[in-house]
């Protein structure tokens, strides 16, 4: 059954010609249609209108902003699709077919505009984590909200009218704000998994280097901020989550001296 359905894929830039590059590539490449590209540059000025050249999308502005989550706002703000697909700069889709497949799996599920679902996302730019693939199936509510099953954000897609019941991005919560923006999602409607590699994520961005505790500190504010404590108590979701915490920086401190003992070992 064909889908009318038009995607709007949102790319937030901001000194990244090269990753710019990339991603306007990857999706003048894909299959679907109908589809709008709609590019926020944070300032990039004459750069990125010399880069775009013929390949035009559908709307771009470069001006200054108040951080990548106010560019996500105002891109969303801009999209007049049915779906909206947030691909940063660098971040591209896994094949020229990776929107179709979304797409298809959100009108599986009933109306494109109510629902949002998540694929898998490819680790790229990242010499040890190269090739990884990572994505959660099936999703679990509460190890999302505890921080242990994160959902690749790049590997998302929205409904228009669920973005709207949700309403913005928190430009004041930090680098996890698109954590708790799906974690209030996931609270409207359980998102739907695809079992498919729908981005190559670039794992050199900010949000990508994140130490334990930043990444756990942000999860715990975030329960408050939503209202949803994964254990039902904030006191009891504290301790789980500091359990979990512990648990995670003591396997990645046993990583990181096992790889310095291979590098020696080595020479």
């Amino acid at each position: 059954m064909p889908i009318d359905a038009t995607l709007s894929v949102i790319t937030i830039s901001y000194h990244d010609p090269a990753g710019l590059a990339r991603t306007l590539d990857s999706v003048a490449e894909q299959t679907y249609a109908p589809l709008e590209h709609i590019v926020i540059d944070g300032g990039s000025g004459p750069i990125v209108e010399k880069m775009l050249g013929d390949a035009q999308p559908s709307y771009w502005q470069s001006r200054a902003d108040g951080g990548r989550y106010d560019a996500m706002n105002q891109g969303i703000d801009r999209a007049t699709g049915d779906v909206v697909w947030l691909m940063h700069s660098g971040d591209c889709f896994a094949e020229p077919d990776s929107a179709a497949i979304g797409m298809a799996a959100l009108h599986a599920a009933g109306s494109v505009r109510d629902r949002w679902g998540y694929g898998r996302a490819r680790i790229v730019g990242d010499p040890v984590r190269e090739g990884i693939e990572w994505g959660y199936s099936p999703f679990e509510m509460r190890n999302f909200a505890l921080g242990i099953r994160p959902i690749p954000h790049q590997a998302v897609l929205f409904g228009m009218d669920l973005l709207r019941r949700i309403g913005n991005y928190d430009v004041n919560f930090g680098l996890a704000a698109d954590h708790l923006f799906m974690l209030e999602a996931a609270q409207a409607e359980l998102p739907i998994v695809i079992d498919a590699v729908l981005c190559n994520f670039d794992a050199g961005g900010a949000g990508s280097v994140r130490s334990q505790r930043d990444h756990f500190a942000d999860i715990r504010r975030a329960w408050d901020a939503a209202g949803y404590y994964p254990w039902g108590r904030r006191d009891i979701t504290d301790l789980a989550s500091r359990l979990v915490e512990y648990s995670a920086r003591s396997k990645q401190f046993a990583r990181s001296v096992l790889s310095r003992r291979t590098r020696i070992g080595g020479r």
